[in-house]
């Protein structure tokens, strides 16, 4: 027999099982046994001729193409009771049906315990997610519909019967706990279509099997999503940021907050009579929780008074409340280029400028200037270097210059032009060296 190749799953499956074997036993092994070529085990091997019989008739694998489980064959325990069932994506492309194959382990051999099928080009995503708490999971299954459409479909699988308790068409989907029950919600994302505008729906699986969903409106003028996120407001409630780009006075860049209360999905950033989240309409730089406490914080760059034609912006950080209020969380300078951020203390927020001077090769460097009046003058007090080549380390340590912190190649380091507390601002060695950070790649998505 010719085995095709399956996944690396399946190799894990085998590798698993064959050292449980090993392990179960007391570990006699032969000469000849030591130096044997490995062979797969009983339940590998029915397993593959199981699934080599799927293919025969035409099919072939079709892994999802999105979402966290992107394998074509993939385990996961499903009912709760400790192994591992196994599911294999398969499309039947002269009959444009896909379908997932569930095998469960009945007596050391592996047999087709259900068949979701579903009519589509391609498997956008799966998520296993146990909606309601009972220790069974739900399959929620996107499927291709054609290269702009996409549906959603919910799957109870109690006694391995598959019952569809939803379908929707949606455009991004994601997994979270909205509506604070202690169980996962399933999320969905539609582009405006038709006179229909943008709308986020959450979807919720009672205990007694009703499946609940409510609805709210996005921002009008969306055109696409660029980044979901869940998290915290400032008073701890969970909450759905949707950033999403479109036409819109002061920048193309928008987060609707939604968050779920007594039954109603509401946009809590969408107020006012523009149909659009204004307090919240930029144009870059992604929300984040900037400051690591849990809660999401939206930037908002702004301008900073320069010694040159040269823009240089400072963001400040809003955390928003369940009521739609925000407040100042920190203000930040970014430095993308050079792959660092600093946390600007709060008196410097109104009375500082950067500025960039590269003079040196290999020397990438930022001054902090102090404004004295609404005009100036400038006067420099902080200059931070990222330092790269040959030299790097050499230049780093040069005559008051400190150094920050080592990166791969690069150098970061430090040098303060006139004593703290000269202008009248915050700032020492001790402050530098804690406020300083470095960007990680993808928070750049989305900033200019």
């Amino acid at each position: 027999m010719i085995f095709k190749p399956v996944c690396k799953k399946i190799a894990a499956l085998l590798a698993a099982v064959v050292a449980a074997a090993g392990l179960a036993g007391c570990m006699r092994i032969t000469a000849d046994e030591l130096y044997s070529l490995p062979r797969a085990s009983e339940q590998y091997l029915k397993l593959q001729a199981s699934i080599d019989n799927v293919l025969s008739t035409g099919a072939e694998f079709s892994p999802p193409t999105s979402g966290p489980n992107r394998q074509a064959v993939q385990l996961k325990d499903l009912n709760g009771n400790g192994t591992d069932e196994v599911m294999v994506f398969f499309s039947f492309p002269g009959e444009s049906a896909l379908r997932i194959y569930i095998f469960e382990m009945i007596d050391d051999d592996y047999a087709v315990a259900e068949i979701i099928e579903g009519v589509g080009t391609a498997f956008d995503s799966i998520r296993y997610v146990d909606m309601d708490n009972d220790g069974v999971m739900e399959i929620v299954v996107g499927w291709q519909m054609g290269a702009a459409l996409k549906s959603m479909s919910i799957f109870s699988i109690r006694d391995f019967h598959s019952v569809s308790l939803k379908s929707a068409e949606f455009t991004w989907l994601t997994i979270s706990d909205l509506t604070s029950d202690g169980c996962d919600d399933v999320v969905l994302l539609r582009l405006p279509s038709g006179e229909t505008g943008a709308v986020a729906e959450v979807i919720n699986l009672m205990p007694d099997g009703e499946l609940v969903s409510a609805e709210a409106r996005l921002s009008n003028g969306i055109e696409t999503f660029s980044r979901v996120l869940t998290g915290s407001l400032a008073d701890n409630v969970p909450a759905l940021f949707v950033e999403s780009e479109g036409s819109y006075d002061g920048g193309g860049l928008v987060t609707d907050i939604c968050v779920y209360r007594e039954g109603v999905f509401t946009n809590i950033s969408l107020q006012g009579t523009s149909g659009i989240s204004e307090g919240t309409v930029r144009t870059h730089t992604l929300s984040s929780d900037i400051n690591k406490d849990g809660i999401i914080e939206v930037p908002m760059p702004r301008l900073l008074k320069a010694q040159s034609e040269t823009e240089y912006y400072a963001i400040d950080w809003y955390s928003f409340d369940s009521a739609g209020q925000s407040s100042l969380s920190m203000t930040t300078y970014h430095n993308i280029n050079d792959a660092w951020f600093f946390i600007l203390p709060s008196d410097w927020r109104e009375r500082v400028s950067v500025r960039r001077e590269d003079v040196v090769s290999g020397e990438r460097t930022i001054i902090f200037s102090f404004i004295a009046g609404d005009e100036g003058p400038y006067e420099d007090f902080l200059k931070i270097f990222k330092l790269t080549g040959d030299r790097g380390a050499e230049r780093a340590s040069l005559p008051g210059r400190t150094i920050i912190m080592s990166e791969g190649s690069a150098i970061y380091a430090f040098e303060m032009l006139t004593g703290p507390n000269n202008f009248g601002l915050t700032f020492d060695e001790t402050l530098i060296k804690e406020n300083f950070r470095l960007i990680y790649s993808d928070w750049l998505t989305g900033s200019a």
